[in-house]
């Protein structure tokens, strides 16, 4: 049995609550965005909210309504592991949710100790697939750089930059490329780009790099930087 979308997340176990009682929110919510990046599913508050109740139900389901996720605690509980907090995550219900090089750490210390998710006939997650080596000793990054890169090169604004033929009309393309909208803060679009340009570098893709800088030189008032 696969992960291949969001609908599959109702296919997944519960554990038992003894292995996880004693184990903060905010680690859990971790646990759980590790495996929506593994399965390369959107990392939406939505999705982190169900895998979460699936998961750990006692932990993440509403008092009084066992039979529904609640997303209110599943997004304190991601805040308790933003940057201000225990650094484990960035992001934003708005645009989704990744796990830095500390937050890996902590969800593979987890699945050390309380194991792989499982499926309702009782498949349980081949970890050989999943699990790969800690990188220690390194600047927090995303879990998934080429991933990231290759998505951007995926887009129309790519393309066309290919082509040579970028313009103030392609804004647009500009969001698609950031997952922004066109009320998003200037604050989180220029984290995104941060984000992108980080990929870039981990993933040592000089082309990528030069796009984003052509990017940026083209669209300055998207940016923090083209601010008056």
């Amino acid at each position: 049995m696969k992960i291949k979308h969001e609908r599959d997340l109702e296919k997944i176990a519960s554990m038992e609550s003894v292995a996880y009682e004693e184990i903060s929110l905010a680690a859990l919510v971790v646990y759980s965005l590790y495996w929506l990046h593994e399965w390369e599913l959107r990392r939406t508050i939505e999705a982190i909210t169900v895998l979460s109740w699936r998961l750990f139900p006692t932990k993440f389901s509403m008092v009084g309504w066992p039979q529904y996720p609640d997303q209110l605690r599943t997004n304190r509980s991601l805040m308790q592991g933003g940057p201000k907090y225990r650094n484990w995550l960035s992001g934003a219900a708005v645009n989704g949710f990744s796990l830095n090089q500390r937050g890996i750490e902590q969800a593979q210390e987890l699945i050390a100790k309380i194991g792989a998710p499982a499926f309702d006939d009782g498949t349980r997650i081949n970890l050989d697939e999943h699990i790969s080596p800690i990188k220690t000793k390194t600047r927090a990054r995303t879990i998934e750089p080429a991933r990231e890169v290759a998505k951007a090169k995926e887009g129309r604004l790519f393309e066309k930059w290919k082509e040579g033929v970028l313009a103030e009309r392609d804004l647009i393309h500009v969001h698609t490329l950031l997952e922004i909208f066109e009320h998003t803060p200037k604050v989180q679009r220029e984290k995104r780009m941060k984000d992108l340009e980080r990929a870039a570098e981990d993933a040592d893709d000089d082309e990528m790099k030069k796009f984003l800088m052509d990017v940026r030189a083209n669209f300055p008032a998207v940016f923090l930087r083209g601010r008056r």
